[in-house]
């Protein structure tokens, strides 16, 4: 599934990133991987695996996926990595 290219604003910094990317439920784990970008910079690909411990999980799997690409966003702005 795809999502579409939205923003996140990282809360420390206060940079405004671009992202989309595309996920895939499978039987035990949600697998995702997306394009970041700040600005005018080339974009990063980040990627990563959510595992499902309830069949609730799957159907959030969207929400689920925003929820973890943001993480990294923050993480990466947190490390001063562009």
């Amino acid at each position: 599934m795809h999502i579409e290219a939205t923003t996140h604003e990282q809360g420390t910094s206060a940079k405004v990133y671009t992202y989309e990317g595309d996920f895939e439920v499978r039987r035990d784990i949600i697998a995702w991987q997306a394009q970041v970008c700040h600005a005018q910079e080339q974009p990063r690909a980040i990627s990563g695996t959510i595992p499902i411990t309830s069949p609730a999980l799957g159907s959030l799997a969207e929400k689920v996926v925003r929820d973890a690409i943001v993480k990294q966003i923050d993480e990466l702005a947190l490390t001063g990595e562009q």
